[in-house]
């Protein structure tokens, strides 16, 4: 309805109590008093019928003028637009979070004015809710001539309610407190922003940006309901839910204390009394929430699997089946087991709470960090089975991360380095400035043997990549560049050169490690069908008659995308099965006439791999070989115009 900058005005003159001149609001949207005028005269125009007016007058400036039973519908105009509006989706949870927030019974009549939609899309609205319900273990109950009213459990309505937010006021990615606050009209979300800010620095932890919000969220829906006179009900015993003592561990014991803090904080500044009761929903929260800097970063793997013996145990068994299927080492990296660990104590208490963490990246990561997400997503698959949870791609996407540090570490422990003999005639002190220069500017380069020109008739092929002499060397059989006893230039730049040839040599072909696995047999090129269950089950068929696989592994894959969509962006997809099913090693290919649905992607061009990753198979080479294609548009599109096998050319450079 409005343009951007014409929204801009009016939330300069909503938010604020003092009155503008027109010149103040020009030199803050950069732009001409006249053109403000002007945008001025098309808001009116727009608001005339609404109860709403920017108002002036002389030596005094602008002020809106509106009906406080407008507010709300300013601030639907306001940040309503293509991609931050309220959309068809999220309009859903706005019905929901109306719903939730209610206490008793609310007609569908009154949701749509505070909405300004009709009844009937209301009804739609609600009708859309029904998987949301579900998974809350929710309902909404419908009253003739009373209305609609939620019912379920306070801690289900209050998690319920927090998701609904989310969704409702997100705006990429992050909360919108703008928004919020016209759904938490009796909640001060400024002060409450204050006091997780000040707990976070009085107990010395940072949490993530996403787990801030939704903090703040959780802390909004208490004290809202706690106004509301909705409080978490106290066992039969007549004991508290919370926790009424200080806890033992050095963790548990902080978090106490963030807690008890809270509290008091809430009763000082909103004035919220939360009783002890309520300590069980705050603990729910804060287990939940993903850290930055957490208050407790424990290093020592005893006392780390004293937290809880029999989890630490799976996790560890499940990295060793980890490191037996990718011939990996991860068992042995210590800061990435406590990492690991951290996280999943907290995502089994988020996904058994039904508390849910977005990954504000995963997208990204899903098509950048193709084999860390696999390796995740396999970790993932075997233990979800224990504690009878199904991981989001959420949570994939986080352990994709500790996963990738993890290879990044092992990386630079294995690093290739070219082995240098240097050959040096001035002795000592020479020899010395060479090494240290070379080893500054060729940080790749590994001296491993200083020797006097006399020596050198004695070195082997073999025994090193390249000879580095201060003296002419014959030698036919040994890579030597000889230079200058002060390293110049121009002996720089020779060792340069000597580099990048070696370099282009060992990458000489693209997409090597695809190359040898791709087999005309297993590849049908310019297909036309209509969906991923089509793709699969062909490419699956043939590779199966041809042997490569069992006659169980069609099944294996469409379970596999249960898990996790394997679509990886740039039109292409990687289907495949976890573990098993396979006969023989190698990749079908399989090219359509035009795209298929695949999850949230469209798809064209499907690698379905039949590789055990037990086998010695270059697995990482092999997705790091299908990522460099999907970066490479002109190749890919060569690809969709092949009709037989033998005319692939992208190989070539």
């Amino acid at each position: 309805m409005f343009l951007p900058r014409e929204k801009n005005i009016l939330k300069l003159l909503l938010k604020s109590e003092k009155k503008f001149t027109t010149a103040q609001i020009a030199a803050e949207l950069k732009v001409s008093p006249r053109t403000i005028k002007a945008d001025i005269k098309k808001i009116n125009d727009t608001l005339k019928n609404d109860s709403c007016q920017i108002c002036t007058k002389q030596g005094v400036g602008l002020w809106l003028d509106y009906d406080k039973s407008k507010e709300r519908y300013l601030n639907l105009l306001i940040y309503e637009d293509k991609d931050t509006g309220v959309s068809l989706e999220s309009r859903k949870y706005y019905v929901a979070a109306e719903l939730l927030t209610c206490k008793d019974y609310i007609s569908m009549e009154t949701i749509a004015n505070k909405l300004y939609v009709s009844k009937g899309t209301v009804v739609n609205d609600i009708a859309e809710l029904q998987d949301f319900c579900r998974r809350f273990e929710i309902t909404f109950v419908k009253r003739v001539k009373h209305g609609v009213r939620a019912e379920g459990e306070e801690i289900r309505l209050r998690l319920a309610l927090v998701e609904a937010l989310k969704q409702a006021v997100k705006q990429e990615g992050r909360v919108s407190l703008e928004r919020l606050s016209s759904l938490l009209e009796q909640v001060d979300l400024a002060r409450l922003r204050e006091i997780v800010l000040q707990s976070e620095q009085r107990f010395h932890f940072i949490l993530s940006d996403i787990s801030f919000d939704e903090f703040v969220i959780q802390l909004a829906v208490l004290a809202q309901r706690l106004k509301r006179g909705c409080h978490m009900k106290e066992p039969a015993d007549g004991r508290a839910e919370g926790i009424k003592e200080e806890p033992a561990g050095s963790r548990e014991r902080r978090q106490w204390f963030v807690i008890q803090y809270l509290k008091g904080q809430m009763a000082d500044s909103l004035g919220v009394s939360v009783p002890d009761t309520e300590d069980s929903y705050l603990h729910t929260c804060f287990q939940g929430l993903r850290f930055q800097v957490p208050m407790v970063q424990e290093t020592d793997r005893d006392k780390l699997r004293s937290r809880a013996p029999e989890l630490f145990d799976y996790m560890m068994s499940v990295i060793g089946e980890v490191d037996d299927q990718y011939h990996l080492k991860l068992k042995e990296d210590s800061e990435l087991y406590c990492a690991m660990f951290n996280h999943l104590e907290c995502m089994i208490h988020r996904i058994q709470s039904k508390l849910f963490l977005e990954n504000p990246i995963l997208n990204s990561l899903k098509k950048e960090m193709v084999y860390e997400y696999e390796i995740a997503s396999y970790f993932m698959s075997k233990f979800s089975t224990r504690y009878d949870i199904k991981p989001t791609e959420d949570e994939i996407g986080y352990l994709t991360f500790y996963i990738g540090a993890a290879l990044e570490r092992m990386k630079e422990k294995g690093r290739q380095v070219l082995t240098v003999t240097l050959v040096c005639t001035t002795g000592v002190g020479t020899s010395q400035f060479l090494s240290v220069k070379l080893g500054r500017l060729f940080p790749d380069l590994e001296i491993t043997n200083v020797i006097p020109s006399n020596q050198a008739a004695a070195l082997k092929p073999g025994e090193q990549d390249l000879v580095i002499s201060t003296v002419p060397l014959q030698r036919d059989d040994l890579n030597v560049i000889q230079v200058s006893s002060v390293l110049n230039d121009t002996d720089i730049r020779r060792i340069e050169r000597y580099i990048e040839k070696r370099s282009a040599l060992e990458n000489e072909c693209k997409y090597q490690c695809l190359k040898k696995l791709l087999c005309e047999e297993i590849s049908i090129l310019d297909c036309d069908l209509r969906s991923r269950e089509e793709a699969i089950r062909l490419l699956g068929g043939r590779m199966h008659m041809e042997g490569y696989v069992d006659e169980g592994y069609i099944d294996s894959v469409f379970k596999r995308e249960e898990v996790s969509e394997t679509a990886i962006g740039s039109r292409v997809a990687i289907p495949h099965a976890f573990q098993g099913h396979v006969c023989r090693q190698g990749i079908g290919l399989l090219t359509l006439q035009r795209p298929v649905s695949w999850g949230n992607e469209r798809v064209q061009v499907i690698f379905l791999l039949a590789l055990e990753a037990s086998k010695e198979t270059d697995l990482q080479g092999v997705f790091k070989d299908i990522l460099s294609l999907t970066q490479n548009a002109k190749d890919l599109e060569s690809l969709l115009k092949v009709r037989k096998f033998g005319e692939i050319n992208i190989w070539k450079k």
